[in-house]
């Protein structure tokens, strides 16, 4: 069903109801909030001036597509590195030098690792590591099939198991 005349309603349900997840997703594939939320307010842009255009059922999955795009676009224009933001550092403040020293280096090898990994699988690993979602939400909230989401862990868990061990 196609939206007639791109109703202002109709646009603010949609955004209402996609904002988070593009804003996660465009964070996991850049790992730069300000990043992520400036490439979501495009997403938006580009709905709204296309609005016309698009049909109601495949909303999700275009979005996500328009996401990926403007993230490539906006990657390649800045040649950005994929960081993916530590947040246990604050935890170990109190430890020893050497030892906080150690968990950087461990955590710069995870970040060079997961930054390695193909973007389909790094987004099914942090979506469901960093945000615990279950393989059924990433498979709703990504447009897949649970089977595909279980196939990209799978990749995943075996490229950090290659570099790290059986530590994952």
């Amino acid at each position: 069903m196609k939206i007639t005349g791109g109703s202002r309603d109709w646009f603010e349900d949609v955004f209402e109801a996609n904002f988070d997840y593009i804003r996660n997703y465009l964070y996991y594939l850049s790992g730069d909030v300000a990043l992520s939320e400036d490439l979501t307010q495009d997403v938006f842009v580009q709905l709204w001036e296309k609005r016309d255009q698009v049909k109601n059922e495949t909303i999700r999955p275009y979005l996500f597509t328009i996401a990926r795009n403007s993230f490539l676009k906006s990657y390649r224009r800045n040649k950005t590195d994929l960081r993916f933001k530590s947040t246990y550092f604050e935890k170990i403040e109190h430890e020893s030098p050497d030892f906080i020293m150690e968990v950087k280096e461990v955590d710069e090898r995870l970040q060079r690792t997961i930054s390695a990994m193909g973007e389909k699988s790094r987004i099914v690993f942090l979506l469901n590591r960093m945000d615990n979602l279950t393989y059924a939400q990433i498979a709703t909230l990504l447009g897949i099939s649970v089977k595909t989401v279980e196939k990209r862990m799978k990749i995943a868990l075996a490229t950090l198991r290659r570099e790290f061990g059986e530590t994952f």
